[in-house]
């Protein structure tokens, strides 16, 4: 049986108001990690000053209680990732960078590597839109 250190990986570009996502944004991170669903690799932020320039912060310097979520991977978002996600941020907003393993995939993608598959293409449609498409086509 093939196990796989790691699990496939996903980036995700989360998009805030202000200058800093809240509080709130760690918790519900801590609550994937609880629930067995994800592995945190890496975390930052950016952020995209008024004029325009883009300022990445790890994740040390906006956490002031200590209450980070500990990274497996940390520096795993390098700066041309960073970048690439955050291209579309406006002025006077900031993104989490977040990094994750998808666990629930683990087990998975071990089985498809001994049976001599692997997933070639995958496309994830966000939240929002599919459930405004549902809202949209109900019957």
């Amino acid at each position: 049986m093939t196990d796989f250190d790691y699990g496939p990986i996903e980036f995700y570009a989360i998009g805030f108001d202000g200058d800093r996502p809240g509080p709130a944004v760690l918790q519900a991170i801590d609550d994937l990690v609880a629930a067995g669903t994800v592995n945190v690799l890496d975390l930052v932020f950016a952020r995209r000053s008024p004029e325009g320039e883009i300022e990445v912060l790890e994740l040390s310097d906006t956490i002031d209680d200590g209450g980070a979520p500990a990274l497996d991977l940390a520096g795993l978002a390098g700066q041309d990732d960073i970048l690439y996600l955050v291209e579309g941020l406006e002025p006077g907003k900031s993104a989490a960078i977040l990094v994750v393993e998808l666990l629930w995939a683990k087990a998975f993608a071990s089985r498809l590597w001994e049976a001599g598959g692997a997933v070639i293409a995958r496309e994830g449609i966000p939240a929002p839109v599919v459930n405004a498409f549902l809202s949209e086509n109900a019957e």
